[in-house]
């Protein structure tokens, strides 16, 4: 059989060619043909020869790719079979490893981190304060290092790099909340993992914070102490220049209730009128606001609900008792006390709105005789098995009764 002319082929040839009842080809030579389908389309191609076995490449359509162009890619593919490689597989191989690639930026930590924080803010996982403190973590620490990763890849080293990066400045509170915060979305990420469902097919087997003892890359958590006032001329200051308060009616009316109640300062922004039962003086926060996610209870004394009646008139038709100034929609924002703290002449070196905890438990403590576990019950701290904290938070209501009201009448007395 005679070989087939190289370059037996024209431009002129090529766009005269018409279609036919079933596809043909025009052979140009050197393995080089083009086929021109039924349709009118026309499409390059290259066969060759390797390992024995024959194989075709597709090189593309004609006119976008010219008989010239393809010629060139012709003699590219020759010199890659003539070094044994095969043109189809390695595009094959390519192909794969796009693919690859392109699912890996599907599920970098970045994009999906990102995605879940906003989920969890949306369905009210997390409260909006979290979001953006978390979010804060993740784009000042965590990105930089790890935010472009498949979250695959990520492994036990690179998540101490990150929380490393943080607790070498000195900020290792920091460091811990990031790193628990860390753990958190992975664990939320092997769970979704699923290998039949592309939108979830993540490639994660393990979280990568698992293996860490958070203690012995950043040492254990010290005992925080906030900074509060515990003599009586400093506490009657205090009261006194809270009653004098300058600003938004609101923020004062907060300001006033938090050292009776010793509520943390969170559960005090957040305090809504539906909470509040002033027929049987009892203020019910819900499992879901509370640190130790069990419902707490407070009694209500007399001083207590005059500030709350004093409220009521200003803010009673709203969800909230201490709505932010800007949208009585929303409850004030996490900086609102400390910063009236700060306008009344406090630093935060000498008190802070959570003081008025520490005021509580340490005054109580040296002039009562009440039990170190009604106390702490007070104070909605966990003491005990889980089976002794549900039967105490109903026992010791009474015993919080009397313990609430005498700190009442001593801050009533102090104040004068």
């Amino acid at each position: 059989m005679p070989k087939t002319k190289v370059n037996a082929l024209n431009d002129r040839a090529i766009r005269t060619a018409k279609p036919k009842e079933k596809d043909y080809k025009l052979t140009d030579g050197e393995g080089l043909f083009l086929i021109v389908a039924k349709n009118g389309g026309k499409r390059w191609r290259f066969k060759y020869r390797i390992d024995g076995k024959e194989k075709i490449y597709s090189i593309g359509t004609y006119p976008a790719i010219s008989l010239q162009k393809a010629r060139e890619i012709k003699h590219k593919l020759r010199a890659q079979v003539a070094e044994g490689i095969s043109p189809a597989d390695k595009k094959q191989e390519a192909k794969k490893a796009q693919a690859v690639e392109e699912w890996k930026n599907a599920f970098t930590f970045e994009r999906l981190a990102s995605a879940l924080l906003d989920e969890w803010l949306q369905n009210g996982t997390i409260k909006e304060a979290t979001y953006k403190r978390t979010r804060l973590y993740f784009v000042n620490d965590a990105y930089p290092l790890i935010g472009e990763k498949p979250v695959s890849e990520i492994t036990p080293q690179d998540i101490k790099s990150v929380v490393s990066r943080v607790s070498t400045r000195g900020k290792n509170e920091s460091a811990r909340k990031l790193f628990y915060a860390l753990s958190k979305v992975f664990r939320i990420f092997v769970t979704r993992n699923n290998p039949n469902d592309a939108a979830f097919n993540y490639g994660i087997k393990a979280n990568p914070c698992a293996s860490i003892e958070i203690n012995d890359l950043i040492g254990s958590t010290k005992e925080k102490h906030y900074p509060t006032i515990t003599d009586e001329p400093g506490i009657r200051a205090l009261l006194l220049a809270i009653d004098d308060y300058k600003g938004d009616f609101a923020v004062r009316q907060a300001l006033r209730l938090m050292p009776y109640t010793a509520l943390r300062p969170g559960n005090i922004r957040f305090a809504e009128w539906g909470e509040i039962d002033f027929d049987s003086k009892l203020w019910k926060i819900p499992a879901s606001k509370m640190k130790g996610k069990q419902e707490f209870i407070i009694p209500l004394t007399d001083s207590m609900i005059r500030i709350l009646r004093e409220t009521q008139a200003l803010t009673g038709e709203g969800r909230y008792l201490f709505p932010s100034y800007r949208d009585a929609s929303r409850p004030m924002s996490e900086n609102t006390l400390s910063g009236a703290v700060r306008r009344l002449g406090y630093t935060k070196e000498e008190f802070t709105p959570h003081g008025f905890r520490s005021m509580f438990s340490t005054v109580i403590r040296e002039k009562t005789n009440f039990k170190h576990e009604i106390i702490e019950a007070a104070l909605a701290h966990k003491v005990g098995s889980k089976v002794s904290q549900a039967y105490n938070r109903a026992d010791y209501l009474q015993q919080r009764r009397e313990l609430m009201q005498w700190w009442s009448d001593y801050l009533d007395e102090v104040k004068g």
